[in-house]
């Protein structure tokens, strides 16, 4: 094989597995989150009407709310909107694509 060849397939196989190899967070950490100063709590804005909040509430990111806060995420709404943990970089392009459509 020609080694232009093997540098090609080497490309290709790296573009792939930076594709797939769960490497992008779940939730961004510039997502913007609504915490609840009295009780240490992370809530997504869909869920704020059925929140259970006082009136000592904040807008941050989410990043600053768990790192720098270390306040967390309580309620179901909010847990299901904000995951923690990795994804691939093609399933998060996917589920951007699924929501646009819905």
């Amino acid at each position: 094989m020609k080694k232009s060849s093997m540098i090609i397939i080497v490309l290709v196989l790296a573009a792939v597995l930076l594709l797939v190899l769960p490497l992008a967070d779940k939730t961004s950490g510039s997502e913007r989150v609504i915490i609840d100063n009295t009780l240490h709590e992370i809530v997504h804005p869909s869920c704020f009407d059925q929140a259970d909040l006082t009136n000592y509430i904040d807008e941050v990111s989410y990043s600053r709310a768990t790192e720098e806060l270390g306040y967390t995420v309580k309620d179901e709404c909010s847990k299901k909107y904000l995951q923690e943990g990795k994804e691939s970089v093609i399933s998060k392009i996917i589920k951007q694509k699924v929501d646009i459509l819905y």
